[in-house]
């Protein structure tokens, strides 16, 4: 059994949503968000927005700019040579 299947939310026709969801929730223009269920006995389900990752140098600029702290740089030691 899968644990989640993925769902394609629409920018145009998309009235099970709310709007001010969707907005929070970063799919204004649409996007694809994760389905779980929760096992409560009610057959209710969890969405979570997969956020797009970008790839290469600017995706990893992009993920340093979010963080909460600056990233200290790392003490330089010498390599053991043979």
């Amino acid at each position: 059994m899968k644990e989640f299947d993925t769902l394609t939310v629409t920018k145009v026709g998309q009235g099970t949503l709310p709007k001010w969801w969707r907005e929070a929730a970063g799919l204004k223009n649409g996007g694809v968000v994760e389905v779980r269920p929760v096992k409560d006995g009610r057959n209710s389900i969890l969405l979570t927005p997969q956020v797009k990752r970008k790839a290469g140098a600017k995706g990893l600029l992009t993920a340093f700019a979010a963080c909460p702290h600056p990233i200290a740089v790392p003490r330089r030691h010498a390599l053991p040579f043979k």
